[in-house]
């Protein structure tokens, strides 16, 4: 799955093109130590605007939509780990249903909130 055949499978269900590349994080399982999940690299100013995260796992052919309001996060630097003005969050694959950020120096954050659907392919 790419980025946008998932951005156009999500706005076809939406009904409007809602996901865009420039609101729109793609992200697929990756290797963390010795763990697998989603890392996500986001700008701190992006979170003034609507936020879409797809997360793409080849293995079981499924992704998951997160959305995150604008301004819904305030201080994203205070609630991730910060590297060159983005926020760093990684998210285990081996526990999908609990989307939560596991990077030293964050606060935890715990995406499940902004859950959508979840998408087989």
């Amino acid at each position: 799955m790419t980025k946008n055949e998932a951005m156009k499978r999500i706005n076809d269900r939406l009904g409007k093109p809602t996901l865009t590349d420039k609101n729109t994080h793609f992200a697929s399982v990756a290797s963390y130590g010795t763990d697998e999940g989603w890392w996500l690299k986001i700008p701190f100013l992006t979170f003034k605007q609507e936020l879409h995260f797809i997360l793409n796992n080849e293995k079981t052919k499924s992704f998951q939509h997160l959305k995150i309001g604008a301004n819904q996060i305030l201080s994203p630097g205070m609630k991730f780990r910060s590297t060159g003005g983005a926020a760093d969050a990684f998210m285990s694959a081996s526990a999908p249903k609990r989307l939560v950020d596991l990077l030293d120096g964050g606060s935890k954050y715990n995406f499940t909130k902004h859950f959508v659907n979840e998408y087989r392919y």
